[in-house]
């Protein structure tokens, strides 16, 4: 059984369509799980940060669809605190076998210089597909769950995910990746496929990738056939450091611009990192000669 089901910003026209996106995801969520469920999405911008807690659902846009939230980590909320990195996101993902096709999310609070962490997309979901997606912010614009276990200073996250610890298996395909600081980050095993991986202009040191892979997970992030890229007169910038110890990252086949630091990756400030981190390079193509620490697994294309 499938469930085809339309959201429209012109609804007036279309009156089976939903007005919002979280409208017809609400409705999607109340059908079985077994059931593949088709949320299509006309052309428009549409204000709103949208949750989709359900399996076996597709979300796909249709022309220029933009997803776009602006919600940031130093906001303050009613009862003045902060409203923090994970309640942030423009769009969550929590479930089994998700599609998100043809769409581009963003959050637009601003550099993390001024507003802290600003997610984009939280993607709990296992069994997660991300096609021909454009994932624009700063700092933190793709978290991947899963997410530690605590936070560094030993506290919980606070998160609008029921459960941040599962495995999350994860493919990214033909997507544009932006933003500046740790803009990829969490603990999924995760492919990035044919993706453009961009850092926007900043004149602070950028970091791409922050994976905190779980110890006892054989895979972390593996980039293949991807274009590292950036705008112009940015300050150099890192693959990659661990948010965790035993982060894994792996770029392979990829074409890299100039923009990179010579080190390649951060230890973040740690150097005992150097010891679990797992950060390979393989079969790249650089604009130059390139010379990595000796605790970065480096093999020269051929």
């Amino acid at each position: 059984m499938k469930i085809e089901k339309w959201v429209s910003k012109k609804s007036e026209k279309n009156p089976a369509a939903f007005s919002t996106i979280q409208e017809g995801v609400a409705y999607m969520a109340k059908q079985p799980n077994e059931t593949k469920k088709v949320l299509y999405i006309e052309e428009g911008v549409y204000l709103e940060n949208v949750a989709c807690r359900l399996a076996n659902f597709t979300m796909s846009g249709h022309g220029n669809v933009e997803i776009r939230g602006n919600h940031y980590a130093k906001q303050k909320l009613s009862d003045d605190s902060e409203r923090g990195t994970f309640r942030t996101s423009t769009v969550l993902i929590e479930g089994n076998s998700i599609t998100l096709e043809n769409l581009t999310i963003s959050n637009t609070a601003g550099p993390g210089e001024k507003v802290g962490q600003a997610v984009a997309l939280f993607n709990m979901g296992h069994q997660t597909v991300v096609k021909n997606c454009r994932l624009s912010g700063y700092q933190d614009t793709l978290c991947t769950g899963p997410l530690p276990l605590l936070q560094k200073d030993g506290t919980p996250f606070v998160t609008p995910a029921d459960d941040v610890h599962r495995f999350c298996r994860q493919l990214y395909e033909d997507c544009w990746i932006e933003g500046t600081i740790d803009f990829i980050f969490g603990g999924a095993q995760a492919d990035f496929i044919h993706c453009t991986i961009h850092s926007r202009q900043s004149n602070n040191v950028g970091y791409i990738t922050a994976a905190s892979t779980p110890q006892d997970q054989e895979n972390g992030y593996h980039f293949k056939n991807c274009v590292v890229t950036a705008d112009e007169n940015t300050a150099p910038v890192y693959l990659g450091r661990p948010w965790r110890p035993f982060a894994k990252v792996v770029f392979e086949s990829c074409k890299m611009a100039n923009h990179i630091h010579p080190a390649g990756w951060d230890n973040w400030q740690n150097k005992e990192n150097e010891k679990s981190a797992y950060f390979f390079e393989r079969n790249n193509w650089y604009p130059g000669t390139v010379i990595r620490p000796s605790w970065i697994h480096f093999e020269r294309r051929e």
